[in-house]
């Protein structure tokens, strides 16, 4: 469902995803991406994560729920402006994304 891929000399978290992104995958997705933000960011240290890059990458996604893009936008509150996207999305995806108003917000690509 997730791979993450954490590169700290570059300051990038690489989320990739497959399949449905589900609310039962949700669970599952949320709580893997909370425990790497917390070891990136150490001790209560908000700073340190705030530089990172987060890019989470929807090549092999078919669908994705409600609960999928609550966890793109709590995620994206985590990091600077700007240094969270949403990459490789299939149309109808990023249609979803579009509709909600959001695909500018979440720099959708």
């Amino acid at each position: 469902m997730v791979t993450i891929d954490h590169n700290n000399s570059e300051k990038t978290m690489t989320c990739t995803f497959s399949n449905r992104l589900d609310t039962i995958a949700s669970i599952q997705i949320v709580e893997e991406i909370n425990n790497q933000m917390a070891s990136i960011r150490g001790i209560n240290d908000v700073a340190v994560l705030a530089d990172v890059n987060i890019i989470f990458d929807l090549t092999d996604v078919v669908f994705i729920s409600s609960s999928f893009i609550r966890i793109c936008v709590g995620t994206s509150k985590q990091v600077q402006s700007g240094n969270f996207c949403i990459m490789n999305c299939d149309p109808f995806i990023k249609k979803t994304f579009k509709i909600a108003g959001l695909d500018g917000i979440l720099n959708v690509t």
